[in-house]
């Protein structure tokens, strides 16, 4: 692996981390019991509308909301969870070596994804679905 461009990544790598934090930020709270979770908030209702159907209404909104941010929390935790592994791997001297066979992932690759992990042919199905 060429040290440069783990140097040259890195930055990149930590602009995405502060970013990812930011969004989930927004949209989720941190949980105190796990280090890395995220819990995704209800969304505000305070200012709403009080009326029996407007109610019903607003409450399948609001539970349609709640639903949408669990999603984006559970993709953004786990991008940032990739992110994180990335940076420990560049602090360890391990940056840039497929997880499974050991042999440098193409720049091209890593120039993509920074936080790339594997090989295309070796990356674990469920990270690229």
């Amino acid at each position: 692996m060429n040290p440069n461009l783990a140097r040259e990544l890195q930055p990149l790598l930590e602009q995405e981390r502060h970013r990812l934090e930011a969004e989930l930020g927004g949209i989720a709270t941190k949980d105190p019991r796990m280090v890395g979770d995220w819990d995704a908030r209800m969304p505000d209702t305070a200012s709403r509308d009080t009326n029996d159907q407007s109610d019903i209404e607003e409450q399948a909104d609001v539970r349609e909301e709640y639903e949408t941010r669990i999603a984006q929390e559970q993709a953004l935790e786990e991008r940032l969870a990739e992110v994180r592994k990335a940076l420990e791997r560049i602090a360890a001297g391990s940056y840039g070596a497929c997880l499974a066979c050991g042999k440098p992932i193409p720049e091209e690759r890593l120039r993509a994804n920074p936080a790339a992990a594997y090989h295309i042919e070796h990356e674990p199905e469920s990270a690229s679905a």
